[in-house]
């Protein structure tokens, strides 16, 4: 249930405790034949709850408008003027109510996205689209830039861009499309440091720019050191003189390198689809059960076995097969040697 913050409660009281005093009023001034001021005085308690409750507004007017017009009819005297002066005045409350409510709305939904703004998370900023001056930002947007909010709205938002192209390509795809969605963009500090952001933008109707920019520089360092570890692990994994497979305990193959296609005349792909019995000229030799459970608590093994090629003939290897990981997964890496030579 929504609860009524101390304020609205406040309001509320001072709004109920009008009208009744102004319904006293009305009785005393129809009774009396007051009949020029009483109904002013009706503007007030309309003013304070179209303003406090917009959505209750336009019925409490209304019921408040009734109100006055049953006054009229018990308590005045049976004067045709009276009542089409009543009638107007009703039609003027109701109006007036509707007017406030409505205008009362527009600003708590303006007041709700101010909230959200200066709340959000991200960091929130708008610029001019033709002169790029930056309009409003964020507590979040002047942290992640390291500027003052106050200082930063003095700044062009081009420049803090740090690659010119970057910029043209960000200003040309919002002019098109009206809108961006997850553009990594390098820009920088107040202190010159560079940062990479995601931002997320949309142009308005008035020709203003909205953008939403989430700090990445953290994962794309993360990100650029993944890719840098996997060249270098796929280079030692391609450029190594044995077949390497990799596989799970039960010998389906993740992955081979350049010399397991070599050797057996399969490709990686093709590789991918099969398992180490598929490839072995004894399928039953391979990772038998009372094996695995040796390996499983040494975790490594070395063994001697015949693998059949792709064209039909074979060749004896040495598999050398240790415990490891793949993408989180418990694997095995088996490096197969060929023993031809050896056996020669």
């Amino acid at each position: 249930m929504k609860t009524i913050s101390p304020q609205n409660t406040l309001w509320l009281s001072i709004t109920a405790l009008l009208t009744i005093g102004i319904i006293l009023v009305s009785i005393f001034s129809l009774k009396n034949g007051y009949f020029g001021i009483f109904p002013y005085f009706y503007i007030l308690p309309i003013i304070l709850l179209a303003y406090f409750y917009p959505r209750y507004g336009v019925y409490f007017t209304v019921l408040l408008g009734w109100i006055f017009l049953g006054l009229v009819w018990l308590y005045g005297p049976a004067d045709i003027q009276l009542y089409a002066s009543s009638i107007a005045f009703f039609y003027i409350f109701v109006s007036l109510g509707v007017v406030i409510s409505a205008f009362s709305s527009q600003l708590l939904q303006e007041r709700k996205y101010r909230e959200i703004f200066e709340n959000s998370q991200a960091g929130m900023l708008t610029f001019d689209l033709d002169t790029q001056q930056i309009r409003e930002i964020n507590a979040q947007s002047a942290a992640i830039l390291g500027y003052a909010p106050a200082d930063l709205k003095k700044q062009m938002f081009s420049s803090i861009w740090l690659d010119d192209s970057q910029e043209t390509r960000f200003m040309k795809k919002i002019r098109q499309d009206d809108a961006i969605a997850d553009m990594e963009i390098a820009l920088r500090k107040k202190d010159r440091t560079i940062i990479w952001v995601l931002v997320t933008a949309a142009l308005t109707k008035e020709g203003m720019i909205i953008c939403s920019i989430v700090d990445i520089t953290e994962q794309k360092r993360i990100k650029d050191e993944l890719i840098e570890s996997e060249l270098r692990y796929r280079t030692l994994f391609d450029g190594a003189s044995d077949a390497i497979i990799l596989h799970d305990i039960d010998g389906k193959i993740f992955e081979t390198n350049v010399i397991a296609s070599r050797y057996l005349g399969y490709t990686k792909k093709e590789f991918m689809h099969m398992s180490l019995r598929d490839i072995a000229v004894n399928p039953g030799t391979i990772f038998q059960s009372d094996i695995v459970r040796q390996f499983m608590a040494r975790g490594h093994m070395l063994f001697e076995s015949e693998l059949k090629k792709k064209d039909g003939g074979t060749i004896p290897v040495e598999i050398s097969s240790r415990i490891t990981e793949y993408f989180g997964m418990s694997a095995v890496m088996s490096t197969v040697r060929d023993t031809s030579e050896r056996k020669n």
